[in-house]
């Protein structure tokens, strides 16, 4: 088992690569022109999209992106997030993903990412892979879970998959170390050369919004056979029920 990135994201964005406002580039010295968009409060990163922001790559987002998986094998990520309860708006909107690499000449070929995490009327989390049975490529998804989040709550989020494009892959997701998702015996990974990279932030299709916020902590990836509570800090546990009176 190696450890592939540690983002404590406590003091500065060293390592990572941002996206804002139009603009792009390694995180190791702030960007000039996005500093009101990504900055570190109080020892954790915040991530504001305003609404008059200009496009992205094809996007209105505010991003980190940490690192890049290898493209077979079991790998792990991990990163605590908070919806800011400024964050107002009731679109769809990105709040992290495994976004595949795109092989050279594939640079505007859309693919689905390998596992997205999606927010919806501000409370809801998806989580999205893609429709079509990888490696096969498509730019639609599919929704294979959906749970309820409360603003200006931490919580931490734990991918685990084995990428392959065979179907001896599988997929799981963990939120506060409870299973919402887990998917056996399926293809999980493009034929790239290189594998997905892991990011955190707001994006946006449309701008109906004048802000939307989030915090983010602890971004962690690996590769190999990981144990739980290394990745989300103890075992998976069962999900809370209903008791009847």
């Amino acid at each position: 088992m190696t450890q592939l990135f540690n983002f404590p994201l406590d003091v500065d964005f060293a390592g990572t690569y941002l996206q804002a406002n139009g603009i792009d580039g390694r995180g190791d010295n702030m960007l000039s022109g996005i500093s009101d968009r990504l900055e570190i409060i109080n020892g954790v990163a915040r991530t504001s999209l305003y609404g008059a922001d200009r496009q992205t790559n094809y996007g209105y987002r505010t991003e980190i992106t940490f690192g890049t998986f290898p493209n077979s094998g079991e790998c792990w990520s991990s990163v605590d997030f908070m919806i800011d309860p400024l964050w107002t708006a009731n679109n769809v909107a990105t709040i992290g993903s495994w976004y595949p690499t795109p092989d050279a000449g594939e640079e505007l070929l859309v693919k689905h990412v390998n596992i997205g995490l999606r927010l919806v009327d501000r409370d809801t989390l998806f989580v999205n892979v893609p429709a079509a049975v990888l490696p096969a490529v498509s730019n639609i998804g599919r929704t294979v879970a959906v749970t309820k989040l409360q603003q200006g709550r931490w919580y931490n989020i734990t991918i685990r998959i084995n990428l392959q494009t065979t179907a001896v892959g599988w997929r799981e997701v963990y939120l506060d170390r409870v299973k919402i998702f887990g998917e056996y015996n399926v293809p999980t990974a493009y034929e790239d050369a290189k594998g997905p990279y892991f990011k955190m932030g707001p994006r946006t299709l449309v701008q109906n919004y004048d802000m939307v916020r989030m915090w983010v902590r602890n971004a962690r990836q690996w590769s190999g056979n990981e144990n739980f509570s290394t990745a989300m800090g103890g075992v998976p546990v069962p999900p809370l029920r209903m008791l009847q009176q």
